[in-house]
């Protein structure tokens, strides 16, 4: 269907022996799949925490909304949501130095290069923005 497509569209076909492959996982992320050190151990309950954080925030109960956002910065949580989150519930309240640290706490794990492949792509797309924030968060301290 998509070759017919393609015909309809004037695209090239692919060939039949070239594929793109999946990025390969290093040994080093390799060894901590499944362990304490693993930044998507314990992905969904994060995904969870970070929903009822969301509703949290939507209800007027910030503070619970907080708490939930501290907890997966703590843990590292490879997405930018939380950080962004956080910072940005910070900021509503003018707590800037708050707000500093949720989004160089992010910056610090997009650098790290601990990240699974994917996750650390997407972090270094994201990284100028976090930093145009931080220098903000800086000239409001």
């Amino acid at each position: 269907m998509f070759e017919r497509l393609r015909g309809i569209f004037g695209g090239p076909a692919p060939k039949t022996n070239e594929r793109e492959e999946a990025p390969k996982l290093s040994s080093e992320h390799l060894d901590r799949i499944g362990t304490e050190e693993d930044l998507l151990h314990g992905y969904e309950a994060a995904v969870e925490r970070h929903e009822a954080a969301m509703r949290a925030d939507q209800t007027g109960d910030p503070e619970t909304a907080i708490h939930l956002y501290e907890q997966s910065v703590a843990e590292n949580f490879v997405g930018s949501h939380p950080y962004e989150a956080l910072a940005t519930l910070y900021e509503r309240r003018h707590n800037h130095p708050a707000a500093l640290r949720a989004t160089v706490a992010y910056m610090n794990l997009a650098k790290s290069g601990r990240m699974p492949p994917g996750a650390q792509r997407s972090a270094e797309r994201k990284l100028p923005e976090f930093e145009i924030h931080a220098e903000r968060y800086h000239r409001l301290i």
